[in-house]
């Protein structure tokens, strides 16, 4: 896997490789069947933006795009330089369709504008950074191309306004005893909520990871063990990061 710091021959080889074509019969991009039920459609609306907030935010994005890869389309990171390969392999990630801007500094708007159009879903790190001017540039150009963004966390830093919040309301892992043991599987609680931060009543249990490493459904009666925590807009920040941190998704 190779990853790229530069946008520039990014960009002009990922434009040779991917025209997408937006048409009324495909305006949606594919997801897992265990995130399917999340979505009208089953599927993340070309040319949107969603955002994706809580503890897991991090490893939840990157579920999202196994669908994307797995139909032959391209996914770009930018601004995750920590993303572990490994184990985001054992949900199904495809590497060979995605590509990596690590560190964009300065040149974020830039970056992420020349994408648009050139691949079909973006990846954007919780520390990227848009004035407002390439906001408004780059949500025109995707709703004109078709290309969608997911944001780790709030997406006003982007000056984008997203059509879709994803929240992680509950975490909790399994496997570790009073002192001993390991890490096995995470169960979280998701749902969909509006733009105001209301719940719009979706909701899906899920293992991310479950003992195998896999993505999967929780069963809903599966109960808490009473460690699990819920996430409030104030601890987003500190939970992305200690996301980031678990070998899972780092």
């Amino acid at each position: 896997m190779q990853k790229a710091s530069s946008s520039v021959p990014l960009t002009d080889d990922l434009r040779q490789i991917s025209t997408p074509v937006v048409l009324a019969r495909d305006r949606t991009l594919p997801v897992v069947n265990e995130l399917a039920g999340l979505f009208r459609g089953a599927g993340l609306q070309q040319g949107s933006t969603i955002e994706v907030e809580g503890a897991a935010a991090v490893s939840l994005a990157v579920a999202l795009t196994v669908g994307v890869t797995g139909s032959n389309r391209w996914v770009v990171a930018v601004g995750l330089p920590e993303l572990g390969s490994s184990a985001a392999a054992g949900l199904g990630v495809q590497f060979q369709r995605w590509a990596f801007v690590d560190r964009p500094k300065d040149q974020a708007g830039e970056v992420l504008y020349a994408l648009t159009g050139a691949v079909d879903l973006i990846l954007v790190g919780p520390e990227v950074r848009i004035r407002a001017n390439h906001g408004r540039k780059i949500a025109a150009r995707m709703r004109e191309r078709g290309t969608s963004i997911i944001t780790v966390g709030d997406a006003s830093r982007c000056n984008l306004q997203p059509s879709l919040r994803v929240r992680v309301n509950r975490t909790e892992w399994i496997g570790l005893q009073r002192g001993h043991g390991r890490l096995d599987s995470r169960k979280v609680e998701i749902e969909l909520v509006d733009r105001n931060g209301d719940s719009n009543h979706r909701r899906q249990l899920l293992w991310l990871p479950d003992s195998q490493g896999h993505l999967s459904v929780a069963k809903q009666d599966n109960e808490w063990t009473g460690q699990s925590e819920s996430c409030s807009r104030g601890e987003q920040k500190i939970l992305t990061d200690l996301d980031e941190q678990i070998p899972w998704a780092s």
